[in-house]
C-alpha cells in the first residue's frame, strides 16, 4: 500500500541552505556580501514555510557606520528602485552620489 507523501515546496532560487528537515515546515535563508568599503553591507533573506504554508520573504540591509552594527528592513519597493538607481550609476559617479548623500543628510538635520 502506497502512502501519500507530500513534498515539501521547492525552495527559492535565492536559498542557499542545506536543508536537513524533511518535512513542511523549513526555513529558507541567503546572506550576500559582505560587500566591500568601510561599511560592510550585507544583505540577508529569510522566509519561513510553515503548515504547508510559504510566508513572504523578509529582507534586511546591515551596514557598519563609525564603527556601529546598523540594520534596516527592506521593502520590496525600496529595494528595486535603490537597486536601478544604483545600477544606472557610472563608476565615476559613486564618489559624488556619496557626497550627495552626505549633504542631504547635513541639510535635513539642519546642520548646513
Amino acid at each position: 500500500m502506497s502512502e501519500n507523501v507530500q513534498l515539501p515546496p521547492q525552495c527559492p532560487p535565492w536559498c542557499t541552505v542545506e536543508h536537513a528537515e524533511t518535512g513542511p515546515d523549513r526555513t529558507h535563508a541567503a546572506i550576500l556580501g559582505p560587500f566591500g568599503g568601510p561599511g560592510q553591507v550585507v544583505i540577508r533573506y529569510v522566509q519561513a514555510d510553515k503548515d504547508g504554508a510559504r510566508h513572504p520573504v523578509l529582507g534586511r540591509l546591515s551596514y557598519y557606520v563609525g564603527g556601529q552594527r546598523r540594520v534596516r528592513d527592506l521593502e520590496p519597493t525600496d529595494a528595486y528602485d535603490w537597486g536601478q538607481v544604483i545600477a544606472g550609476l557610472d563608476i565615476r559617479s559613486f564618489a559624488e552620489f556619496a557626497e550627495a548623500l552626505g549633504m542631504a543628510a547635513r541639510v535635513l538635520d539642519g546642520g548646513l
